[in-house]
């Protein structure tokens, strides 16, 4: 059985202001780089065999807070990378609620390619090949894959048998361990959105007012 933990990287000053970063190179800010300074102590016990990472910003400078305590070198993997939101990037959430293509997407993601983007069925499958082929290299491994909040909760969505639409319904927070165990035919789910400080998950989610007028 492989051992897969994931972690979302820790929050910017982007996603407070629920602007859409995709793939623009934003840095982690104060509380972020706290964040993870908080969680990495406890992921050093968990015996690790590698450490893998989106290559963006964000996401090594998490890596790096987290390779500090378990002295383990970090490889970087496009796999693991934000989804590409191609001309949503830069843009904030709600300024995109009356947008056709943002309401098609919130319905069917699994299906609606993203102008200059991809579907979140395309983050799914190269996320889970990272999963796969460090399973290869150590067949009862213990990884850290270190992410972002969409290709994690697709991850999730394929070892739960979850339909790819619903993704959504997987609540994953910056900073949040999530961990599960799979031998590739069957899977085991340990904890999701596990936090250094557990009320955080009981906020409610970004943007509620703006979801419910989506479905008007």
């Amino acid at each position: 059985m492989v051992t897969v933990f994931l972690l979302r990287h820790g929050e910017t000053a982007w996603n407070k202001l629920g602007r859409i970063m995709g793939r623009t190179q934003v840095p982690l800010g104060a509380d972020g780089v706290q964040q993870i300074q908080k969680i990495a102590p406890l992921i050093a016990t968990l015996d690790l065999d590698g450490i893998y990472t989106s290559p963006l910003r964000r996401a090594v400078q998490t890596a790096k807070v987290v390779a500090a305590e378990t002295k383990l070198p970090i490889c970087k993997s496009e796999g693991l990378n934000e989804i590409a939101y191609g001309e949503w990037a830069g843009r904030y959430f709600e300024d995109l609620i009356d947008d056709e293509l943002y309401r098609r997407f919130i319905k069917s993601p699994a299906k609606t390619l993203l102008l200059g983007g991809e579907t979140i069925s395309d983050v799914q499958r190269r996320g889970l090949k990272v999963i796969e082929e460090a399973a290869q290299k150590i067949p009862a491994g213990r990884f850290l894959f270190v992410s972002h909040g969409d290709v994690i909760r697709a991850i999730l969505c394929h070892y739960m048998k979850l339909p790819l639409n619903e993704y959504r319904r997987l609540r994953v927070d910056n900073g949040s361990l999530s961990a599960l165990q799979t031998n590739g035919r069957w899977a085991e789910i340990k904890y999701i959105n596990y936090l250094h400080e557990i009320i955080l998950a009981s906020k409610e989610p970004y943007m509620v007012a703006k979801a419910t007028a989506l479905r008007k």
